[in-house]
């Protein structure tokens, strides 16, 4: 059952609307919203928002954010709503969320928002897959965790997008969202700071071709995964080759014991304002142990190396 619409093309005063916690816009809520309050004062309101009543005599706006926020902008006195209720029984958010999908296959929403929209329902309704699925009409549990992949694309890159809505195409983002996704790609899967270079490298057309083309993306992305898999190649062959020859395995040991002794060095004792007498103890203890057990190690091991004769 839908919300229940009440009244028709309502004035409702802007000092009255609250948006609505359901809001799934973020990428896309900023943009063109000096356009929008532009053509409102000049053409007037042509479609009305969706406002819940609620008791206290406050609108929630469920459907109309960008229009409201254009208005809040514009400091304009009123919007015209049209007025729904929730019928008795029947689930809110689940409603609002209908709602929401319906309105907004005029304006669709981005895949990243609409995947918004599906976790919202997992996590406050407990819904699964399929439950979700069936909350949309033409959805089905494929394309529902299809889209739900979006959210695997790290957070930096999110507020990329959210900054530079107009950059990204879906095309875009899915192939991002692709890369993001544990299993999808295998081991060509983008770790977080790859993703935001390839996001920023967007934003800035470093190169056209990725920009126009998102199979030329398909193919950067691939070059950047590459980079980071060609440098760890080499730090794992550095650290065999080390391994391999005994006095730098030597050096390698000793170094971790430098780092070791010189993060024990820099520790702020001050922030101790008092210590059990126990821990105390038992941290003195411990350190002296290490000196003892180094002192050894290179009292009967490392002074009685034998000494390589030089070269005649």
């Amino acid at each position: 059952m839908p919300l229940e619409l009440k009244e028709i093309g309502v004035q409702v005063p802007l000092s009255k609307i609250k948006h609505s916690a359901q809001k799934v816009r973020r990428e896309t809520a900023e943009q063109g919203i000096d356009n929008l309050l532009t053509s409102m004062v000049k053409n007037g309101q042509i479609h009305a928002i969706s406002v819940l009543h609620d008791d206290d005599g406050s609108y929630e706006v469920i459907n109309g954010h960008r229009r409201t926020l254009a208005a809040a902008r514009g400091k304009l006195a009123s919007l015209r709503a049209n007025v729904y209720a929730v019928p008795p029984g029947e689930d809110r958010e689940l409603l609002i969320q209908q709602h929401l999908y319906a309105a907004n296959m005029a304006e669709p929403l981005l895949p990243i928002e609409r995947a918004r929209a599906y976790e919202a329902l997992m996590e406050e309704l407990g819904f699964d897959v399929a439950q979700v699925a069936a909350a949309f009409e033409g959805e089905t549990e494929e394309t529902v965790a299809d889209t739900l992949r979006y959210l695997n694309i790290d957070e930096r890159v999110l507020d990329v997008v959210q900054a530079h809505p107009e950059k990204f195409t879906e095309a875009h983002l899915r192939v991002i969202a692709d890369y993001a996704s544990a299993g999808t790609k295998g081991s060509w899967r983008m770790k977080p700071d790859e993703q935001y270079r390839i996001a920023k490298e967007i934003v800035d057309q470093v190169d056209k071709q990725v920009v126009k083309d998102p199979r030329k993306l398909e193919t950067r992305i691939r070059a950047v995964v590459n980079e980071r898999r060609d440098a760890e190649k080499k730090k794992n062959a550095a650290s065999r080759k080390a391994l391999a020859d005994p006095v730098k395995a030597l050096f390698k040991a000793i170094e971790g014991v430098e780092s070791s002794v010189k993060a024990l060095r820099d520790t702020d004792l001050s922030t101790i304002s008092d210590i059990d007498a126990g821990d105390k103890g038992s941290a003195v203890k411990r350190v002296l142990d290490c000196v003892d057990q180094l002192t050894v190690f290179n009292d009967d091991r490392l002074a009685k190396l034998q000494v390589r004769k030089a070269a005649s």
